[in-house]
């Protein structure tokens, strides 16, 4: 989900140099044929270089959104139509002063517009105007000085931040609901999680409300007889009761995915790097079970590590392809809408991963090494 931020290929990097510089030299964009017979005399087919670059699907606007965009002609791109960048192509070329500028301004003209929202909390009864005259604001913020022309041309193909009139000089916030980013990270990781709808969540039956304690100390006694020292903490009986309790409420939701989240995050596992028990306990098992089966523990380490993710999104609740993903994986909507089933898919998750880890330590119990002190 983040190839919007992959590094360019060498004819994905020719391309986007040779528009970036005839449009940053001319204040345009260069026509496709141009472009094609550039790229012809160079080796590349134009077309196929064009349709290379990664975008998030299924695409909303043909060609959807990509570093490069262009005008089709029926199926095939139109000759004289222009070729264009986008942000996702100005986040590559960000050495160059230029394009620093021009990012930061229609970075900091979406902050400006999802601003403009507010409008509507003032005027209940008849909508309000929400667009933002660009050049306006550019003079008035101080941002893009001398590259009005540039910014608003680029503004023009950034249709999921910003929805653009090139004849009025006006925008509005575009596909995305807010826009208050300051990177092209941070922007180019919300329109990919924006525009990728994920498949039907993972969601897995839970039945029985003991299933997870029962496997937690199973764990923690398969690791005391055979790695001679308990893995789980002991949580006090009021955090682990949460997890036999049903949740039908977001409170309640989150009572208990912190609680769980805590006691994987205290599980005993030697050392300090990462900082968190799980980014440490594949090796840890590794070291002292050289037999055990890397390839099933490591997916069971994740999907437990997806649930530290969804617990630190109470905090930080901003969306990203890797918090989507850990969503998804747990078998939650984003965001999350059933608290009970997804409560229940995510004791289901847990339990099922314990339970791998426990069963591939059994297995490896007669590679056992000691711990060096």
């Amino acid at each position: 989900m983040t190839g919007l931020l992959e590094p360019l290929d060498d004819s994905q990097r020719l391309l986007v140099d040779l528009v970036w510089s005839r449009f940053s030299d001319a204040g345009q964009f260069p026509k496709y044929f141009y472009i094609e017979y550039f790229m012809r005399q160079h080796g590349y087919q134009a077309e196929v270089v064009l349709r290379s670059f990664p975008g998030p699907g299924p695409q909303l606007r043909h060609p959807g959104y990509r570093a490069v965009t262009w005008i089709s002609s029926g199926v095939t791109p139109d000759p004289d139509g222009p070729v264009r960048i986008t942000l996702a192509a100005l986040h590559h070329l960000l050495h160059d002063p230029m394009a620093s500028q021009i990012s930061r301004a229609l970075l900091a003209f979406m902050r400006q517009l999802t601003s403009a929202q507010k409008r509507i909390l003032d005027s209940p009864f008849e909508r309000p105007d929400l667009e933002v005259n660009l050049r306006e604001f550019l003079k008035d913020s101080g941002q893009g000085e001398g590259s009005a022309e540039h910014i608003a041309q680029i503004a023009a193909a950034e249709w999921p931040g910003i929805s653009f009139q090139e004849s009025a000089g006006a925008g509005r916030l575009g596909y995305l609901t807010e826009a208050t980013f300051f990177t092209t990270d941070a922007y180019l990781n919300a329109v990919t999680a924006a525009l990728t709808p994920p498949d039907p969540p993972s969601v897995l039956s839970y039945t029985d409300p003991r299933a997870l304690l029962r496997t937690l100390n199973f764990l923690d006694l398969t690791c005391e007889l055979v790695l001679g020292k308990g893995l789980v903490p002991r949580p006090p009986m009021d955090r682990s009761s949460l997890l036999a309790l049903p949740a039908s409420t977001e409170a309640e939701f989150q009572a208990g995915v912190v609680v769980l989240s805590e006691i994987l995050r205290e599980l005993g596992v030697p050392g300090r790097s990462p900082s968190h028990a799980l980014g440490r306990l594949g090796d840890y098992l590794m070291r002292r079970l050289p037999g055990i089966d890397r390839a099933a523990i490591d997916p069971a380490v994740r999907r437990l590590d997806q649930i530290r993710m969804v617990r630190n999104s109470f905090v930080h609740p901003k969306p990203d392809p890797a918090l989507i993903q850990a969503h998804h994986d747990l078998g939650l909507a984003f965001p999350v809408r059933d608290f009970a089933v997804g409560w229940d898919s995510v004791r289901a998750h847990a339990a099922d991963s314990l339970g791998r880890l426990q069963e591939e330590i059994q297995a490896a119990r007669a590679t056992v090494v000691p711990e060096v002190p």
